[in-house]
């Protein structure tokens, strides 16, 4: 809860630190509405109150409760729309807290237990997810956002921590993208191994951010190499294109166009610690450390 109440505090100001003082009040009336028991909320919350529950039928399921009213509706659509298409099922959603009832996907386990380890299992586990819930036709009317709307973050940088180099190639990169993107589907917005749960025999995802896009731009959030990697690998390029190749080939996608938005991603990410008050030391590293 600590890094919680950090994190929504430098993000959010005096209504993060008024929603952090709330917070207790609205889980009791949420635990009240959907009559939930057995709550335990997880260890490693940063940005939204998680906890695992049980609901009045003894069926297993997850409370969500954010401080970010658009994030959370954004997340809900994106619910709904894969309709728990290799996506956790959404049971209901409290419009007033911010809130969601989610399916709790049992056991639990996370992609990332198996990387670097199993690294040609993980990459099929990922890609077959990915590519089941890319598999929706999108209608030409719809609530989401493209994925030009998150990529002006990077335009309105004006911090000095983001090298002008980085940051003038990253514009440019990502406006090459733009122009030339040919397939648009629904993406995740935020597969990362993290958000790729087993749920009996199968892969679910976890916490949709529901953004219109091409493909490569969704496998790049794919997490090439991890911190403890970076610091203790001098070869950080050569196993960065292994896996981009690995994962290209495997996802039948353009190599060259996941470079390029893995880059692109980095910086957006740099931008975005900026914005919420957070150091992107280790983003602008790691960005520095694959071109």
């Amino acid at each position: 809860m600590n890094k919680l109440a950090e994190n929504i505090t430098n993000t959010f100001g005096a209504k993060g630190k008024q929603w952090i003082a709330d917070l207790p009040d609205i889980i009791d009336k949420l635990t009240t509405h959907w009559q939930l028991t057995h709550l335990n909320p997880v260890d490693n919350m940063s940005f939204h109150f998680v906890a695992k529950a049980t609901l009045n039928n003894n069926q297993a399921v997850v409370l969500k409760i954010s401080c970010d009213e658009k994030s959370i509706k954004d997340e809900m659509l994106a619910l709904q729309y894969f309709n728990g298409t290799t996506s956790v099922k959404l049971i209901d959603y409290h419009e007033k807290y911010h809130a969601l009832l989610l399916h709790q996907a049992i056991p639990g386990i996370t992609l990332k237990s198996f990387y670097p380890e199993k690294l040609e299992y993980v990459i099929e586990c990922y890609v077959n997810t990915m590519q089941k819930l890319h598999e929706k036709h999108l209608p030409s009317r719809h609530p989401f956002r493209h994925i030009s709307d998150w990529l002006k973050s990077i335009d309105k940088v004006t911090s000095k921590l983001i090298p002008a180099h980085l940051l003038e190639k990253a514009i440019a990169t990502k406006n090459k993208l733009l122009a030339t993107s040919s397939k648009q589907v629904l993406l995740h917005g935020d597969l990362h191994h993290d958000n790729l749960l087993q749920d009996g025999n199968t892969w679910v995802t976890i916490d949709p951010k529901g953004i219109v896009g091409e493909p490569e731009f969704e496998i790049a959030a794919f997490d090439f190499m991890y911190i403890n990697e970076l610091a203790n690998n001098p070869d950080t390029k050569q196993i960065f294109a292994k896996r981009i190749k690995m994962l290209a080939h495997q996802a039948n996608l353009d190599a060259n166009r996941i470079k390029a938005w893995v880059f692109v991603r980095l910086i957006l990410m740099a931008a975005w610690c900026i914005e919420d008050n957070h150091d992107p030391k280790w983003v602008i590293k790691l960005a520095e450390a694959i071109i």
